[in-house]
């Protein structure tokens, strides 16, 4: 009982500092992100009109992704909530503008902390391995990629918590019931529904499904809530869309290159957990010596997608950072105690302890340096230029990660973007850009945008220098920072 006890109040100890590590700066650090813009300014259009997409002729993703932030806009009527508060500064009504949905994305962190426990739980059937799997995915620094709004933490979300269901235990208690398989399909069609590159993870749910009892019909069973759910959301979308166009887009994100260097999922995983990257592959050869064709199963689809070439940016990294750490329990407890080089039971729980202490305190020190800098300072500025400089009814093509709350403060303003704008078949005789890049910096393919970015002239810019040593140093584009052109078919003036 005393060590039962001992780690249910260890797991409150590392879920304050999951928590902590989220929540500090939320507003302010990262800056704001390209597509948390788009998904924020389609939650914001959903909550308000029911309408799933606002351009009929782009369906790039499935809708529950903004479909699911829209349930916590529409209640406290955000955005209008915020910008009708009697506060005379501006830039706290921007702040909280950002604040809002990002505490959504808190939301989503709070059961995949708990979903990483749990099926480490189930996996090891060692308490202890879960604590130090959780710690592992605390030492994210700042919890940054799950700190925007994004659909890819959803959907790990949605994968975690259908893996719950029918993932095998260790011990004695495996009892599965068609209640659980029915629950487990819904939650994977509900991860499909929220990004479709979940499919990946259909084979590691399918295995678990039959290997429950080892009978075809309980994959089955867990098939047919699958279908209805993702039957349903074909048959909403064919009421107000055509789904050509889903197939056109998803053709065009297949094919999309990338102007990243090969390999380039492999930097981002050792920046934002290199403890996870290591002992979590280490963990996942542990599991397939063993015959445990779990690990590889979860995480080698998805592994492959990253490393498959085409375009691969932060955000397809998300989804397999918990499963880096679940995997990374074992193997680093394992690591810490061969360090030790003592095999008492006693000196065993001071090197498990001494293990959770400096897993934790890093992770607390690294998230206080990192969010330090206000990444979001100089677009906050751009912002507050924007809106009360732009002449009416003008022109703005600008990053959506701050372009959808320009268009609060301005609501005649049309806002769009590099891309958006590259299909214009008429061009405006006056054109605001507003951009950290150009457009072809940005995606080669940008040609109209970058002809007509050409002949513009530079207006004003905004930045904002990090930190000699913090990672935002090594960027070598600044996305954070702003630089406003104005285009005129009369020349620059």
């Amino acid at each position: 009982m005393h060590i039962f006890q001992k780690e249910q109040k260890l797991f409150i100890v590392i879920f304050a500092v999951i928590i902590f590590n989220s929540c500090l700066g939320l507003a302010s650090f990262p800056e704001y992100f390209w597509d948390e813009g788009v998904y924020v300014d389609r939650a914001v259009n959903f909550a308000k009109t029911l309408q799933m997409y606002q351009d009929p002729n782009y369906i790039d993703h499935p809708p529950l992704g903004w479909m699911i932030p829209s349930l916590f806009f529409a209640p406290i009527g955000f955005p209008d909530s915020i910008l009708h508060l009697q506060i005379h500064d501006n830039n706290f009504h921007i702040m909280l503008l950002f604040l809002i949905p990002r505490l959504v994305g808190i939301f989503y962190i709070i059961p995949i902390s708990i979903l990483i426990y749990k099926i480490s739980e189930r996996l090891y059937n060692n308490k202890r391995f879960s604590l130090v799997s959780l710690a592992t995915f605390a030492l994210i620094p700042a919890l940054w990629p799950f700190r925007n709004l994004l659909l890819d933490p959803l959907m790990i979300l949605f994968v975690l918590a259908s893996l719950f269901f029918v993932i095998p235990r260790t011990d004695d208690k495996n009892k599965h019931g068609t209640s659980k398989l029915v629950i487990s399909g819904i939650l994977f069609g509900c991860a499909i529904l929220a990004k479709f590159s979940a499919i990946l993870f259909l084979p590691a749910l399918i295995f678990y499904a039959i290997q429950n009892r080892k009978r075809i019909h309980h994959a089955i069973i867990w098939t047919i809530p699958l279908i209805v759910t993702l039957a349903s959301w074909v048959f909403a979308i064919s009421n107000q869309h055509d789904l050509s166009h889903l197939l056109s887009t998803q053709l065009w994100q297949a094919s999309r290159t990338s102007s990243l260097p090969y390999g380039i999922a492999l930097q981002i995983l050792i920046t934002l957990s290199p403890i996870g990257l290591v002992f979590g592959i280490a963990g996942i050869v542990q599991l397939i010596k063993r015959k445990s064709f779990f690990g590889s199963l979860i995480s080698i689809p998805y592994l492959g997608f990253l490393f498959r070439g085409g375009f691969v940016g932060f955000v397809h990294t998300i989804p397999i950072l918990p499963i880096l750490s679940i995997y990374a329990g074992k193997s680093l407890y394992d690591f810490a105690q061969k360090l030790s080089k003592i095999q008492s039971a006693q000196k065993n729980e001071t090197t498990f302890n001494l293990l959770l202490i400096v897993l934790l305190v890093s992770s607390v020190g690294v998230t206080i340096w990192i969010t330090s800098f206000d990444a979001g300072k100089a677009q906050r500025e751009a912002i507050e230029y924007l809106s009360s400089t732009l002449p009416k009814n003008a022109v703005l093509v600008t990053n959506p990660g701050y372009g959808w709350v320009v268009k609060q403060f301005r609501p005649d303003i049309q806002v769009t973007d590099f891309f958006s704008f590259n299909f214009i078949k008429n061009t405006p005789d006056e054109i605001y850009f507003a951009e950290s890049t150009s457009p072809v910096q940005r995606d080669p393919s940008l040609i109209q945008t970058q002809h007509i970015y050409e002949k513009s002239c530079l207006v004003k810019t905004f930045k904002i220098e990090p930190p000699f040593i913090h990672p935002y140093s090594l960027p070598s584009d600044m996305p954070w920072n702003v630089i406003i052109h104005h285009f005129s078919a009369k020349g620059c003036q």
